[in-house]
């Protein structure tokens, strides 16, 4: 939140706090709004946010996670099977 703000052109040290006290009072889903930029005593801390992780990032991570395993698997079953004599 620290970089957002910044990038975004709000108070760091506002937007911290704010943020800090939203989800101190139960707010766990605030976040760092930079729509309110230019907007007079906003905190830059929405709590109506509806941006949600992408499906499709966490599945391709998840993808190519188990494509990693898998190779390593296989590389080890070809290695144990040498070592024993096989194919």
């Amino acid at each position: 939140p620290r970089t957002l703000s910044e990038n975004a052109g709000l108070d760091q040290g506002s937007v911290i706090a704010a943020l800090g006290a939203a989800h101190a009072s139960g707010k766990a889903s605030a976040g760092v709004d930079i729509d309110d930029m230019g907007v007079d005593g906003a905190s830059g801390v929405s709590s109506q946010t509806s941006v949600l992780d992408l499906y499709s990032t966490k599945a391709s991570a998840l993808k190519l996670a188990i494509d990693a395993s898998l190779t390593v698997l296989r590389v080890d079953q070809i290695i144990m099977s040498k070592q024993a004599g096989g194919a």
